[in-house]
């Protein structure tokens, strides 16, 4: 989206999702993905221990809703397969609550380390278990690790054929870790399969350099006033910031695990931080889940994609030479006119 397809949106949205503060008419995002500590990238617990571990997810998402509760505001809940079919009751219990359930994949394996049957597999089982559970479609994807990329653009396709209709799982820069991150791609929601939209992760700008931001490690690592000042960055220009948390970062006395010192400082710092940082994000803005910000999308599409104005990147939009034969038509009608 350009500037002023953005305007155009957020001008029709300001009626109730804008944020606290800054520009009345964005709509953020507050997603969750929902796995274990020992889940955790940075950890490398062997999945062959992970059954030797008791649950620990059950307080820290309750305290999570709680606080949804209390600010009256509304999340996606992207849940790992693994955790679903062992706690059920979890998952039951933030339906219940009038959330939004989406697949984190089953194994929470990155893409980057799956064949494509080991991801439609994968990601076929986390879906399964999660409409069995909840009994209603799951149409939302976000990949561990924010692992797709221009490598494994497949994943896209996949997810279109097994009935998604949103994707979160592109970080558009690149991490300072580099495991993930696609610099360069849009920073707005855009449909970059047709019938699959993209919701990409926040970042923020200094000194005309993407960093991420407001997701997990850099919401805990960093004081809260970047985060917010991230925040309000995109909010000034109509951005809607799709904010990521875990459970396990409002859990400060998890186990600490015998990681290499870098990963657990990556993992473990300002554990204790995270619920009040948290706590003040939702005081300050309003968020809802990536279904509702969708089905805006949905509603906007027509004026807002006409696909001779969406750009073509490596992993974004649909590509202008996939246009409906109708468009190309009406296209060169118009250039011979």
């Amino acid at each position: 989206m350009d500037d002023k397809q953005l305007n155009a949106m957020t001008a029709a949205t300001s009626d109730t999702t804008g944020p606290a503060t800054g520009t009345a008419s964005t709509w953020n995002v507050l997603t969750f993905d929902v796995e274990e500590w020992f889940h955790a990238a940075n950890l490398r617990v062997p999945r062959g221990q992970w059954g030797e571990f008791p649950s620990r997810l059950g307080q820290p998402v309750e305290e999570i809703l709680s606080l949804l509760e209390q600010h009256a505001r509304q999340a996606t809940f992207f849940v790992l397969g693994w955790v679903a079919q062992r706690r059920p009751d979890i998952v039951r219990r933030i339906a219940a609550a009038g959330h939004e359930i989406a697949s984190h994949g089953y194994w929470h394996t990155p893409v980057t380390k799956q064949t494509r049957e080991e991801f439609r597999q994968d990601v076929k089982g986390c879906k399964a278990v999660l409409e069995d559970i909840t009994g209603h479609p799951i149409v939302g994807y976000r990949a561990p690790g924010y692992s797709v990329n221009s490598d494994n653009e497949w994943a896209l396709d996949e997810l279109k054929e097994l009935g998604f209709l949103y994707d979160s799982s592109i970080y558009p820069a690149r991490a300072p870790h580099g495991r993930y991150g696609a610099a360069g791609t849009p920073l707005t929601p855009y449909r970059i399969r047709r019938g699959l939209w993209e919701f990409p992760l926040p970042t923020w700008e200094v000194m005309k350099v993407r960093l991420p931001a407001a997701t997990g490690g850099y919401l805990r690592l960093c004081p809260l006033a970047v985060t917010e000042r991230a925040l309000k960055q995109n909010i000034r220009r109509n951005i809607p910031v799709v904010v990521n948390i875990h459970p396990w970062e409002l859990d400060p006395v998890q186990p600490r695990w015998p990681a290499p010192w870098w990963n657990r400082a990556l993992h473990y710092t300002n554990l204790h931080t995270t619920k009040h940082k948290l706590s003040a994000l939702l005081r300050a803005y309003r968020f809802t889940t990536v279904r509702n910000l969708l089905d805006k999308c949905h509603q906007h599409d027509a004026v807002l994609l006409r696909e001779a104005e969406l750009p073509t990147t490596q992993i974004g939009p649909t590509p202008i030479t996939e246009r409906p034969k109708k468009a190309k038509e009406e296209e060169t009608r118009a250039g011979t006119a």
